[in-house]
Parts: structure tokens; C-alpha cells; sequence
């Protein structure tokens, strides 16, 4: 009882060492995450992403002559230009391209405040430098600036309906990039590619409403570039709610439990169900400790009495030995006793003297040469 109890107060004080050392990371001032190249990096990655992402779903909906372009295909490109940015920079920056995810990622503590609001403003710089870029390669050639892609909603819903449209597509995807970036959720595939398909399959339903936004970076770079901004508040008063409330009932509800390690009671409560295990074989009262906390024991040889410690060699013939040309060298690293009475380890004295270190004749027994050791059965000193 005493050890399990041991055990259990040891474990208890490694999860104390977890808990501080995660608060004190935590905590880390913005101060110093400024000074660290990793915090630039991610800052650059974000926007690089959502340059690449905006470019690429806008580009899809450019009206190029004799070409159409349906549904599917936009929601095409629009899942699998997120995948592709995800698979690019998520290892980097986490991927959020996406003001909505990295203020929800805020208000649960997972970015500190002001690398959330470089994420955004970062989102928003490449969102619109995507936008602008497109259009300097496109409309002048084709000259419709309507087919940049901007957002709008449809003549059929209000206002209102459309925000309630983008706040229940932007919950679906937020909840998939939070499950997806749940360190304690075991990897079942592709992240990013889960990322992708609820984009996309978001995007199927969608598009017809309100142009399937489900981000407000994305509705913002073609709405600057071409001075378009109806409604332009649903796109980010829907999105921005849709993902908080994505981020606050996964973290609160269906995060994966952490590890809770027993309370004094609880230590008590084992402690006494243990007593009460008995031992088959010699009726002693056992303990049973996880398998998570057994110890391993190295089998200890007894002394002994017997003959005197000697060292065995190995054939050095090539037979049964690493080193084949190191004839004057022993293979083993043991001593080993011969067979005797037991003694206590008090009385055996420790065997120092090496075989190249002796003179011939010494010690009162014989001695053997390296080449007579083929004939011999034993080598003692």
C-alpha cells in the first residue's frame, strides 16, 4: 500500500511539473513572441495562404468567352484551394486563412492576442493583394469587373437569413479545423484534406444563397478591389459568430478528455481495495500496480562460494564473436562465479585483476595461454 501510495504521489507531482510548465508558456509575454523568428514566419504564412486561397476561389469565378462555369466547379476550387493551402503552410502557422477561426482560437486561449491580431490583419493584406492581382490579370482582358467573385446575397433571403446561412456553414467548418488540430485526437488521415471537403461540400449548399463565403478575408479582397460592398456586413458578423461558437463547444464540451490523475481519496479507496488482494501462492497480501508504473527488475546473480570468478572467452576464429582479428581481447563483459554454497555479498570481493595484467606462474593456479584455450575446459586464476 505504502509503494502504490509512493507511486501515486509521484505521478501527481510529474502532472503538477506539466500543468506549470504549460501556464508558464502560456503566459509568455507578447513582448518575446515578437522576438522570435518563428512568430514572423507564421505571420508571412498566413498571408501567403490567404493570398493563394483568394486568388485561386475568385479565379474560378471569372467569366472567361465560350467557357461556362457551373456550381460544382467553384465549390471545387474552393475546397481544394483551401486543402492546398492547409497542406502548405499548416505546419508553419496552423493554416487558419481565416479571420473568423484565428478570433474564435482567441477567445478560447489558443493564439495570444497579438498574434491573433497580426493573423487577421495578415489574412486580410493577402486576401486583398489576391484580389488585386487577379484583376489586374483578368478584367482588362475581358473586361466584366462584376465576375471577381464578390459575395453577395440572393435576391430571395434577407439580410438576416443570409448571416444565419454563413454563421451555420462557418460552425461546420470551424468545428472540422478544430477537431482536425486536436493534439490529443488520434490522426486518421489527411487534415488538410477533411479541411478541404467540408469547404467544399459548405460551399455545394451555399453558393447559390449568399456566394458561399464562410470567411470574411475571402468576401473582402474582391469587395475592396472592386468597390463592391452590399451587405458586406453579413459576411463578417455570420462567419465570426459561426466559428466562436465552433471553437467554445468543441474546447468546452467535446475536446478529448485529459488525463485526471486520482485525488487523495482516490489514492485512499486503492489503497484499500488493494489489501484486500491475496496471493494464491505464498497467502501474502499483493499489490497491483498499473502496467503503466511497473518497474522492470534486472535479475541480480547471488554469491557465491563456490569456485573462484573467472571471465569466459569466446571462439576467435570468426565463431561467435563481433571482433574476429581481436585475439587478445575478451568478448564478454561478466564475471561469472562457479557453482557453490551461497554466501553473503559481504564476503565476495570483487574480481579486479585482468588475465593480460598477471605473470605467468602467478597466483598459485594455473594459467593458459590465448592459443592453448582450445584444449582447456577452464581458466582460473
Amino acid at each position: 500500500m505504502a509503494t502504490v501510495s509512493l507511486e501515486a504521489f509521484l505521478v501527481h507531482l510529474i502532472h503538477k511539473a506539466e500543468q506549470t510548465r504549460g501556464e508558464l508558456n502560456r503566459k509568455k509575454t507578447m513582448i518575446v513572441e515578437l522576438r522570435t523568428l518563428e512568430f514572423w514566419r507564421a505571420i508571412i504564412a498566413e498571408c501567403l495562404a490567404t493570398f493563394i486561397y483568394v486568388f485561386l476561389v475568385c479565379g474560378s469565378h471569372v467569366m472567361w468567352p465560350l467557357y461556362s462555369i457551373n456550381t460544382l466547379t467553384k465549390s471545387f476550387a474552393n475546397g481544394l484551394a483551401m486543402a492546398t493551402a492547409a497542406q502548405c503552410f499548416g505546419h508553419i502557422s496552423g493554416a487558419h486563412v481565416n479571420p473568423a477561426f484565428t478570433f474564435a482560437m482567441l477567445v478560447i486561449q489558443k493564439v495570444t492576442p497579438l498574434r491573433a491580431f497580426l493573423y487577421i490583419t495578415a489574412q486580410c493584406g493577402g486576401a486583398i493583394a489576391g484580389a488585386a492581382l487577379l484583376y489586374g490579370v483578368t478584367v482588362p482582358g475581358i473586361g466584366f469587373r462584376e465576375n471577381m467573385g464578390c459575395t453577395l446575397v440572393s435576391d430571395s433571403l434577407s439580410s438576416w437569413q443570409g448571416m444565419g446561412l454563413e454563421l451555420v456553414l462557418t460552425f461546420v467548418i470551424a468545428f472540422t479545423m478544430c477537431s482536425t488540430a486536436d493534439p490529443n485526437r488520434k490522426s486518421l488521415g489527411s487534415d488538410s484534406l477533411a479541411v478541404g471537403l467540408a469547404y467544399l461540400v459548405c460551399t455545394l449548399i451555399a453558393l447559390p444563397a449568399t456566394g458561399a463565403s464562410m470567411n470574411p478575408a475571402r468576401s473582402l479582397g474582391p469587395a475592396f478591389v472592386s468597390n463592391t460592398w452590399t451587405n458586406h456586413w453579413v459576411y463578417w458578423a455570420g462567419p465570426v459568430l459561426g466559428g466562436l461558437l465552433a471553437g467554445l463547444i468543441y474546447e468546452y464540451i467535446f475536446d478529448s478528455p485529459k488525463k485526471v490523475l486520482p485525488a487523495i481519496k482516490e489514492r485512499d479507496d486503492s489503497d484499500k481495495d488493494m489489501s484486500e488482494v491475496k496471493d494464491d501462492s505464498d497467502s501474502k497480501t499483493s499489490s497491483v500496480i498499473s502496467p503503466r508504473t511497473q518497474i522492470p527488475q534486472t535479475p541480480v546473480q547471488p554469491p557465491s562460494a563456490g569456485g573462484p570468478y573467472y571471465r569466459p572467452l569466446t571462439p576467435h576464429d570468426g565463431g561467435s564473436t563481433m571482433r574476429p582479428h581481436s585475439r587478445g581481447t575478451y568478448t564478454s563483459a561478466k564475471y561469472i562465479a562457479s557453482p557453490g554454497a551461497m554466501v553473503s555479498h559481504q564476503q565476495v570481493q570483487p574480481a579486479t585483476t585482468y588475465y593480460s595484467t598477471l605473470p605467468r606462474g602467478s597466483g598459485g593456479g594455473t594459467y593458459r595461454s590465448w592459443n592453448d584455450y582450445g584444449s582447456s575446459t577452464q581458466f582460473k586464476f
